[in-house]
Protein backbone atom coordinates (compact mmCIF):
# COMPACT_ATOMS: atom_id res chain seq x y z
CA UNK A 1 0.00 0.00 0.00
CA UNK A 2 1.16 3.49 -0.78
CA UNK A 3 1.16 6.38 1.66
CA UNK A 4 -0.95 9.25 0.39
CA UNK A 5 -0.29 12.20 2.73
CA UNK A 6 -3.69 13.38 3.87
CA UNK A 7 -5.45 15.08 6.76
CA UNK A 8 -9.04 15.74 7.72
CA UNK A 9 -9.69 19.17 9.19
CA UNK A 10 -12.70 18.96 11.52
CA UNK A 11 -14.39 22.35 11.76
CA UNK A 12 -17.60 23.59 13.47
CA UNK A 13 -20.86 22.62 11.78
CA UNK A 14 -21.94 26.27 11.69
CA UNK A 15 -19.11 27.21 9.33
CA UNK A 16 -17.82 29.12 7.59
CA UNK A 17 -16.29 26.74 5.06
CA UNK A 18 -13.55 27.12 4.05
CA UNK A 19 -12.46 28.44 7.41
CA UNK A 20 -9.82 31.17 7.62
CA UNK A 21 -7.61 28.59 9.34
CA UNK A 22 -7.83 26.15 6.42
CA UNK A 23 -7.04 28.99 3.98
CA UNK A 24 -4.06 29.84 6.18
CA UNK A 25 -2.89 26.22 6.09
CA UNK A 26 -3.29 26.02 2.31
CA UNK A 27 -1.56 29.33 1.69
CA UNK A 28 1.14 28.78 4.29
CA UNK A 29 2.18 25.37 3.00
CA UNK A 30 1.91 26.52 -0.62
CA UNK A 31 4.30 29.39 0.15
CA UNK A 32 6.75 26.72 1.36
CA UNK A 33 6.43 24.97 -2.03
CA UNK A 34 4.05 22.29 -0.88
CA UNK A 35 1.42 21.19 -3.38
CA UNK A 36 -1.77 21.03 -1.31
CA UNK A 37 -5.10 19.82 -2.67
CA UNK A 38 -8.25 20.92 -0.85
CA UNK A 39 -11.44 18.82 -0.84
CA UNK A 40 -14.85 19.94 0.32
CA UNK A 41 -16.88 17.31 2.13
CA UNK A 42 -19.92 17.84 -0.07
CA UNK A 43 -20.26 18.42 -3.78
CA UNK A 44 -22.73 21.29 -3.70
CA UNK A 45 -22.03 23.21 -6.94
CA UNK A 46 -21.02 26.52 -5.36
CA UNK A 47 -17.46 27.50 -6.17
CA UNK A 48 -14.92 29.06 -3.80
CA UNK A 49 -12.32 31.26 -5.45
CA UNK A 50 -10.34 31.75 -2.23
CA UNK A 51 -9.33 28.06 -2.12
CA UNK A 52 -7.70 28.31 -5.54
CA UNK A 53 -5.97 31.54 -4.56
CA UNK A 54 -4.58 30.02 -1.38
CA UNK A 55 -3.39 26.73 -2.87
CA UNK A 56 -2.92 27.46 -6.56
CA UNK A 57 -5.15 24.44 -7.30
CA UNK A 58 -8.91 24.32 -7.96
CA UNK A 59 -10.89 22.93 -5.06
CA UNK A 60 -12.31 19.44 -5.34
CA UNK A 61 -15.26 17.65 -3.81
CA UNK A 62 -16.06 14.51 -1.88
CA UNK A 63 -19.61 13.74 -0.82
CA UNK A 64 -20.70 10.77 1.28
CA UNK A 65 -24.32 11.24 0.17
CA UNK A 66 -23.38 10.96 -3.49
CA UNK A 67 -20.46 8.54 -3.23
CA UNK A 68 -20.27 5.08 -1.72
CA UNK A 69 -16.92 4.41 -0.03
CA UNK A 70 -15.25 2.75 -3.02
CA UNK A 71 -16.19 5.63 -5.31
CA UNK A 72 -15.06 8.11 -2.66
CA UNK A 73 -11.64 6.43 -2.60
CA UNK A 74 -11.44 6.47 -6.40
CA UNK A 75 -12.31 10.17 -6.62
CA UNK A 76 -9.89 11.05 -3.84
CA UNK A 77 -7.03 8.98 -5.25
CA UNK A 78 -7.38 10.54 -8.68
CA UNK A 79 -7.75 14.07 -7.34
CA UNK A 80 -4.83 13.85 -4.91
CA UNK A 81 -2.26 12.50 -7.37
CA UNK A 82 0.94 14.49 -7.21
CA UNK A 83 -0.08 16.36 -4.05
CA UNK A 84 2.27 16.67 -1.09
CA UNK A 85 -0.81 16.88 1.11
CA UNK A 86 -4.56 16.44 0.63
CA UNK A 87 -6.77 18.37 3.07
CA UNK A 88 -10.41 17.30 3.46
CA UNK A 89 -12.46 19.88 5.33
CA UNK A 90 -15.73 18.96 7.04
CA UNK A 91 -17.49 18.65 10.35
CA UNK A 92 -17.65 15.88 12.93
CA UNK A 93 -20.66 17.57 14.56
CA UNK A 94 -24.11 16.18 14.04
CA UNK A 95 -25.61 18.44 11.37
CA UNK A 96 -28.57 20.54 12.51
CA UNK A 97 -29.49 21.72 9.00
CA UNK A 98 -31.07 19.59 6.30
CA UNK A 99 -28.89 18.46 3.44
CA UNK A 100 -29.06 21.36 0.98
CA UNK A 101 -27.03 24.23 -0.39
CA UNK A 102 -29.05 26.88 1.43
CA UNK A 103 -26.09 27.30 3.77
CA UNK A 104 -23.50 26.74 1.05
CA UNK A 105 -20.71 28.10 3.23
CA UNK A 106 -21.16 25.33 5.79
CA UNK A 107 -19.15 22.11 5.78
CA UNK A 108 -20.48 18.67 4.98
CA UNK A 109 -20.30 15.56 7.11
CA UNK A 110 -16.75 14.29 7.60
CA UNK A 111 -17.19 11.00 9.47
CA UNK A 112 -18.11 8.67 6.57
CA UNK A 113 -15.37 10.19 4.41
CA UNK A 114 -12.83 9.85 7.23
CA UNK A 115 -13.77 6.17 7.57
CA UNK A 116 -13.58 5.52 3.83
CA UNK A 117 -10.18 7.17 3.49
CA UNK A 118 -8.80 6.30 6.96
CA UNK A 119 -8.00 9.96 7.57
CA UNK A 120 -5.80 11.28 10.37
CA UNK A 121 -7.98 14.04 11.81
CA UNK A 122 -7.04 17.49 13.08
CA UNK A 123 -9.69 19.36 15.05
CA UNK A 124 -9.90 23.14 14.71
CA UNK A 125 -10.19 24.44 18.26
CA UNK A 126 -11.09 28.04 19.09
CA UNK A 127 -8.68 29.26 21.79
CA UNK A 128 -8.61 33.05 21.56
CA UNK A 129 -6.93 33.84 24.89
CA UNK A 130 -5.51 32.30 28.05
CA UNK A 131 -7.86 34.17 30.37
CA UNK A 132 -11.13 32.26 30.54
CA UNK A 133 -9.73 29.38 28.47
CA UNK A 134 -12.33 26.62 28.16
CA UNK A 135 -11.46 23.34 26.47
CA UNK A 136 -14.44 21.34 25.22
CA UNK A 137 -14.67 17.57 25.02
CA UNK A 138 -13.28 16.45 21.69
CA UNK A 139 -15.29 14.29 19.28
CA UNK A 140 -14.14 10.73 18.80
CA UNK A 141 -11.47 10.20 16.18
CA UNK A 142 -9.43 13.39 16.69
CA UNK A 143 -5.67 12.89 16.43
CA UNK A 144 -4.33 16.44 16.78
CA UNK A 145 -5.32 20.07 17.35
CA UNK A 146 -4.98 23.27 15.33
CA UNK A 147 -5.62 26.35 17.48
CA UNK A 148 -7.81 29.03 15.92
CA UNK A 149 -8.48 32.69 16.62
CA UNK A 150 -5.38 33.33 18.75
CA UNK A 151 -5.62 36.95 19.92
CA UNK A 152 -2.22 37.30 21.59
CA UNK A 153 0.65 35.42 19.89
CA UNK A 154 2.69 35.51 23.07
CA UNK A 155 0.13 33.20 24.70
CA UNK A 156 0.53 30.42 22.14
CA UNK A 157 3.00 28.29 24.13
CA UNK A 158 0.94 28.57 27.30
CA UNK A 159 -2.35 27.65 25.59
CA UNK A 160 -0.77 24.86 23.55
CA UNK A 161 0.77 23.39 26.70
CA UNK A 162 -2.61 23.35 28.45
CA UNK A 163 -4.25 21.69 25.46
CA UNK A 164 -1.59 18.97 25.34
CA UNK A 165 -1.86 18.30 29.07
CA UNK A 166 -5.67 18.33 29.38
CA UNK A 167 -6.80 16.90 26.04
CA UNK A 168 -3.73 14.70 25.54
CA UNK A 169 -3.44 15.61 21.88
CA UNK A 170 -0.54 17.19 20.02
CA UNK A 171 -0.90 20.78 18.79
CA UNK A 172 0.35 21.20 15.23
CA UNK A 173 0.00 24.99 15.08
CA UNK A 174 -2.33 27.97 15.21
CA UNK A 175 -3.84 30.78 13.19
CA UNK A 176 -4.33 34.21 14.74
CA UNK A 177 -7.62 36.04 15.16
CA UNK A 178 -6.90 38.71 12.50
CA UNK A 179 -10.39 40.24 12.90
CA UNK A 180 -10.11 42.52 9.85
CA UNK A 181 -9.08 39.58 7.64
CA UNK A 182 -11.98 37.44 8.87
CA UNK A 183 -14.45 40.28 8.38
CA UNK A 184 -13.30 40.78 4.80
CA UNK A 185 -13.55 37.06 4.11
CA UNK A 186 -17.07 36.90 5.52
CA UNK A 187 -18.16 39.81 3.31
CA UNK A 188 -16.63 38.42 0.11
CA UNK A 189 -18.80 36.42 -2.33
CA UNK A 190 -17.60 32.84 -2.64
CA UNK A 191 -17.42 33.13 -6.42
CA UNK A 192 -15.19 36.23 -6.32
CA UNK A 193 -11.46 36.42 -5.62
CA UNK A 194 -10.31 37.96 -2.35
CA UNK A 195 -7.41 40.29 -1.68
CA UNK A 196 -3.98 38.72 -2.18
CA UNK A 197 -2.86 40.62 0.93
CA UNK A 198 -5.54 38.79 2.91
CA UNK A 199 -4.23 35.41 1.73
CA UNK A 200 -0.65 36.47 2.49
CA UNK A 201 -1.53 37.47 6.06
CA UNK A 202 -3.22 34.14 6.73
CA UNK A 203 -0.20 32.31 5.29
CA UNK A 204 2.19 34.29 7.46
CA UNK A 205 0.13 33.56 10.58
CA UNK A 206 0.06 29.83 9.89
CA UNK A 207 3.81 29.67 9.19
CA UNK A 208 4.54 31.48 12.44
CA UNK A 209 3.13 28.68 14.60
CA UNK A 210 3.13 25.48 12.55
CA UNK A 211 4.97 22.41 13.80
CA UNK A 212 5.88 21.21 10.33
CA UNK A 213 7.51 17.90 11.31
CA UNK A 214 4.47 16.96 13.43
CA UNK A 215 2.05 17.87 10.65
CA UNK A 216 4.04 15.92 8.08
CA UNK A 217 4.37 12.86 10.32
CA UNK A 218 0.63 12.81 11.03
CA UNK A 219 -0.27 13.19 7.34
CA UNK A 220 1.98 10.24 6.45
CA UNK A 221 1.04 8.07 9.41
CA UNK A 222 -1.42 5.76 7.62
CA UNK A 223 -1.18 3.79 4.41
CA UNK A 224 -4.00 4.43 1.99
CA UNK A 225 -6.68 1.68 2.21
CA UNK A 226 -6.34 0.86 -1.49
CA UNK A 227 -4.62 2.39 -4.49
CA UNK A 228 -7.41 2.57 -7.07
CA UNK A 229 -5.21 4.28 -9.66
CA UNK A 230 -3.22 1.08 -10.09
CA UNK A 231 -6.26 -1.09 -10.73
CA UNK A 232 -6.76 -2.50 -14.17
CA UNK A 233 -9.31 -0.37 -15.94
CA UNK A 234 -11.46 -1.71 -18.75
CA UNK A 235 -10.03 -0.70 -22.10
CA UNK A 236 -12.15 1.25 -24.53
CA UNK A 237 -11.92 3.00 -27.83
CA UNK A 238 -11.04 6.66 -27.92
CA UNK A 239 -13.88 9.14 -28.23
CA UNK A 240 -13.99 12.91 -28.59
CA UNK A 241 -15.84 15.15 -26.13
CA UNK A 242 -16.42 18.80 -27.02
CA UNK A 243 -17.22 20.78 -23.89
CA UNK A 244 -18.42 24.38 -23.67
CA UNK A 245 -15.97 26.67 -21.90
CA UNK A 246 -16.23 30.45 -21.99
CA UNK A 247 -17.71 33.34 -20.00
CA UNK A 248 -21.22 31.91 -20.36
CA UNK A 249 -20.54 28.25 -19.52
CA UNK A 250 -17.99 26.21 -17.64
CA UNK A 251 -19.57 24.83 -14.46
CA UNK A 252 -18.02 21.36 -14.33
CA UNK A 253 -16.77 19.41 -11.35
CA UNK A 254 -13.02 18.84 -12.01
CA UNK A 255 -13.49 15.11 -11.49
CA UNK A 256 -16.13 14.92 -14.23
CA UNK A 257 -13.72 15.83 -17.02
CA UNK A 258 -10.92 13.74 -15.53
CA UNK A 259 -13.21 10.73 -15.25
CA UNK A 260 -14.03 11.01 -18.94
CA UNK A 261 -10.31 11.19 -19.72
CA UNK A 262 -9.67 7.97 -17.81
CA UNK A 263 -12.32 6.30 -19.99
CA UNK A 264 -10.50 7.36 -23.15
CA UNK A 265 -12.00 10.77 -23.90
CA UNK A 266 -10.13 13.39 -25.85
CA UNK A 267 -11.41 16.68 -24.41
CA UNK A 268 -11.72 19.68 -26.73
CA UNK A 269 -13.06 23.11 -25.74
CA UNK A 270 -15.45 25.20 -27.77
CA UNK A 271 -17.23 28.51 -27.08
CA UNK A 272 -20.98 28.97 -27.62
CA UNK A 273 -20.22 32.70 -27.63
CA UNK A 274 -17.49 32.75 -30.29
CA UNK A 275 -17.12 29.39 -32.06
CA UNK A 276 -18.70 29.13 -35.50
CA UNK A 277 -18.67 25.33 -35.48
CA UNK A 278 -18.21 22.39 -33.15
CA UNK A 279 -14.82 20.67 -32.89
CA UNK A 280 -14.42 18.20 -35.72
CA UNK A 281 -15.61 14.61 -35.18
CA UNK A 282 -17.08 15.26 -31.72
CA UNK A 283 -18.85 12.15 -30.44
CA UNK A 284 -20.37 13.94 -27.48
CA UNK A 285 -21.06 17.61 -26.74
CA UNK A 286 -21.26 18.76 -23.11
CA UNK A 287 -22.66 22.14 -22.06
CA UNK A 288 -22.28 22.59 -18.33
CA UNK A 289 -23.84 25.11 -16.03
CA UNK A 290 -23.09 28.79 -16.25
CA UNK A 291 -24.73 32.14 -16.77
CA UNK A 292 -26.27 32.29 -20.26
CA UNK A 293 -28.54 35.04 -18.94
CA UNK A 294 -25.55 37.38 -18.77
CA UNK A 295 -24.71 36.71 -22.42
CA UNK A 296 -28.13 35.86 -23.88
CA UNK A 297 -28.01 38.31 -26.78
CA UNK A 298 -24.56 37.15 -27.93
CA UNK A 299 -25.56 33.49 -27.60
CA UNK A 300 -28.77 34.00 -29.59
CA UNK A 301 -26.92 35.84 -32.35
CA UNK A 302 -24.36 33.06 -32.90
CA UNK A 303 -26.52 31.30 -35.48
CA UNK A 304 -23.62 29.34 -36.92
CA UNK A 305 -23.00 27.53 -33.63
CA UNK A 306 -26.74 27.05 -33.03
CA UNK A 307 -27.09 25.36 -36.42
CA UNK A 308 -24.01 23.24 -35.71
CA UNK A 309 -25.57 21.99 -32.46
CA UNK A 310 -28.85 21.15 -34.22
CA UNK A 311 -27.04 19.31 -36.99
CA UNK A 312 -24.94 17.42 -34.44
CA UNK A 313 -28.13 15.97 -32.91
CA UNK A 314 -29.81 15.47 -36.29
CA UNK A 315 -26.89 13.24 -37.34
CA UNK A 316 -27.55 11.00 -34.32
CA UNK A 317 -24.81 12.34 -32.06
CA UNK A 318 -25.19 13.09 -28.38
CA UNK A 319 -25.47 16.24 -26.27
CA UNK A 320 -25.48 16.37 -22.48
CA UNK A 321 -26.24 19.58 -20.57
CA UNK A 322 -26.83 20.80 -17.03
CA UNK A 323 -28.23 23.96 -15.44
CA UNK A 324 -27.70 27.03 -17.59
CA UNK A 325 -26.52 24.83 -20.45
CA UNK A 326 -29.92 23.13 -20.43
CA UNK A 327 -31.76 26.47 -20.47
CA UNK A 328 -29.69 27.46 -23.52
CA UNK A 329 -30.74 24.29 -25.40
CA UNK A 330 -34.46 25.08 -25.04
CA UNK A 331 -36.60 27.02 -27.50
CA UNK A 332 -36.35 30.39 -25.75
CA UNK A 333 -34.78 32.00 -22.69
CA UNK A 334 -36.97 34.59 -20.98
CA UNK A 335 -34.85 36.97 -18.92
CA UNK A 336 -36.31 40.00 -17.17
CA UNK A 337 -39.36 40.01 -19.41
CA UNK A 338 -37.37 39.70 -22.66
CA UNK A 339 -37.26 36.61 -24.85
CA UNK A 340 -34.04 35.40 -26.43
CA UNK A 341 -33.76 32.52 -28.86
CA UNK A 342 -32.26 29.32 -27.54
CA UNK A 343 -30.81 26.47 -29.57
CA UNK A 344 -34.25 24.91 -30.00
CA UNK A 345 -33.35 21.29 -29.31
CA UNK A 346 -34.96 20.53 -25.95
CA UNK A 347 -38.78 20.81 -25.71
CA UNK A 348 -39.35 23.70 -23.31
CA UNK A 349 -39.16 27.44 -22.84
CA UNK A 350 -36.80 28.52 -20.05
CA UNK A 351 -37.42 31.50 -17.78
CA UNK A 352 -34.88 32.88 -15.34
CA UNK A 353 -36.32 33.07 -11.84
CA UNK A 354 -36.20 36.48 -10.21
CA UNK A 355 -35.32 35.05 -6.80
CA UNK A 356 -33.86 31.55 -7.21
CA UNK A 357 -33.35 29.30 -4.22
CA UNK A 358 -30.07 27.45 -3.55
CA UNK A 359 -29.49 23.97 -5.00
CA UNK A 360 -31.08 21.04 -3.18
CA UNK A 361 -30.22 17.32 -3.26
CA UNK A 362 -32.54 15.12 -5.28
CA UNK A 363 -32.81 11.48 -6.27
CA UNK A 364 -34.18 11.02 -9.79
CA UNK A 365 -35.47 7.85 -11.41
CA UNK A 366 -35.07 7.77 -15.20
CA UNK A 367 -38.35 6.55 -16.68
CA UNK A 368 -37.36 6.24 -20.37
CA UNK A 369 -34.55 4.36 -22.08
CA UNK A 370 -31.91 6.75 -23.41
CA UNK A 371 -28.19 6.55 -24.13
CA UNK A 372 -27.57 8.11 -20.69
CA UNK A 373 -29.18 5.31 -18.71
CA UNK A 374 -31.83 2.61 -19.05
CA UNK A 375 -35.28 3.05 -17.60
CA UNK A 376 -35.38 2.67 -13.83
CA UNK A 377 -31.86 3.98 -13.19
CA UNK A 378 -31.64 6.17 -10.08
CA UNK A 379 -29.22 9.06 -9.97
CA UNK A 380 -28.42 11.50 -7.21
CA UNK A 381 -27.39 15.09 -7.72
CA UNK A 382 -28.03 18.70 -6.76
CA UNK A 383 -31.03 20.37 -8.39
CA UNK A 384 -30.47 24.06 -9.10
CA UNK A 385 -33.85 25.82 -9.50
CA UNK A 386 -32.42 28.96 -11.13
CA UNK A 387 -34.57 28.43 -14.22
CA UNK A 388 -38.19 27.47 -14.78
CA UNK A 389 -38.50 25.02 -17.66
CA UNK A 390 -41.98 25.08 -19.21
CA UNK A 391 -42.54 22.06 -21.43
CA UNK A 392 -44.09 22.61 -24.85
CA UNK A 393 -46.07 20.07 -26.81
CA UNK A 394 -44.40 21.10 -30.04
CA UNK A 395 -41.48 19.38 -31.69
CA UNK A 396 -38.28 21.33 -31.85
CA UNK A 397 -35.90 21.29 -34.79
CA UNK A 398 -35.15 17.55 -34.75
CA UNK A 399 -37.87 14.96 -35.23
CA UNK A 400 -37.66 12.10 -32.75
CA UNK A 401 -38.78 11.08 -29.28
CA UNK A 402 -38.94 13.95 -26.84
CA UNK A 403 -40.31 14.91 -23.44
CA UNK A 404 -39.59 14.72 -19.70
CA UNK A 405 -37.12 12.05 -18.63
CA UNK A 406 -37.86 12.02 -14.90
CA UNK A 407 -40.54 13.18 -12.49
CA UNK A 408 -37.93 15.04 -10.43
CA UNK A 409 -35.31 17.61 -11.23
CA UNK A 410 -36.39 18.86 -14.66
CA UNK A 411 -34.81 16.14 -16.81
CA UNK A 412 -35.64 16.31 -20.53
CA UNK A 413 -34.59 14.47 -23.65
CA UNK A 414 -35.02 15.03 -27.36
CA UNK A 415 -33.54 12.61 -29.84
CA UNK A 416 -29.94 12.11 -28.57
CA UNK A 417 -29.89 15.27 -26.43
CA UNK A 418 -30.34 14.96 -22.66
CA UNK A 419 -30.48 17.98 -20.37
CA UNK A 420 -31.54 18.80 -16.83
CA UNK A 421 -31.22 21.29 -14.01
CA UNK A 422 -29.55 18.61 -11.89
CA UNK A 423 -25.80 18.82 -11.37
CA UNK A 424 -24.40 15.31 -11.48
CA UNK A 425 -20.99 14.49 -10.09
CA UNK A 426 -20.26 11.95 -12.81
CA UNK A 427 -17.28 10.49 -10.99
CA UNK A 428 -19.79 9.37 -8.35
CA UNK A 429 -21.96 7.62 -10.96
CA UNK A 430 -19.80 4.98 -12.64
CA UNK A 431 -22.82 3.25 -14.18
CA UNK A 432 -23.86 6.53 -15.84
CA UNK A 433 -20.47 7.88 -16.85
CA UNK A 434 -19.72 4.58 -18.59
CA UNK A 435 -22.53 5.47 -21.00
CA UNK A 436 -20.61 8.58 -22.04
CA UNK A 437 -17.77 6.39 -23.27
CA UNK A 438 -19.73 3.46 -24.67
CA UNK A 439 -21.93 3.13 -27.72
CA UNK A 440 -25.15 5.00 -27.06
CA UNK A 441 -28.50 3.28 -26.91
CA UNK A 442 -30.65 4.30 -29.87
CA UNK A 443 -33.35 6.80 -28.92
CA UNK A 444 -34.87 7.27 -32.38
CA UNK A 445 -37.60 4.76 -31.57
CA UNK A 446 -38.68 6.35 -28.30
CA UNK A 447 -42.32 7.30 -28.21
CA UNK A 448 -43.12 10.99 -28.29
CA UNK A 449 -44.42 12.63 -25.15
CA UNK A 450 -48.14 12.16 -24.77
CA UNK A 451 -48.47 9.14 -27.12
Amino acid sequence: MKVRPRLALAVPETGPEPTPASLGLLAGLSSMRWRVQHFRSRACPTGTEAVGQASGLPGRHLDAWLMPPDVCREVFARGSQGADLALIEGTLDEPTATLSCEHHDRPGGLRPIARALDLPTVALLACPRWEGLHLPELPDGVDAILLDGLEDPTEFDRIAGAVRMILRKPVIGAVEALPDVRAELAASPRSAPVSELLIARLAESFRRFVDLPALQALAQSRPFPIDPIERDRPGGSKFRVAYAQDEAFGGYFPDTLETLETLGAELVEFSPLRSESLPKDADLVMIGCGFPDRHAEALASNLSLINALRFHVYKGNRIYSEGGGTAYLGRTMRIGGRDFSGVGILPFDAELRADPTPPVPVTCKIHCDTWLAPRGTEVRGYYSPRWDLRPTGELCHCAAGFGPLSDVGEFFYHHHAVGSLVHLHLAALPQVVAAFAGPHRPSLTLRQAGR
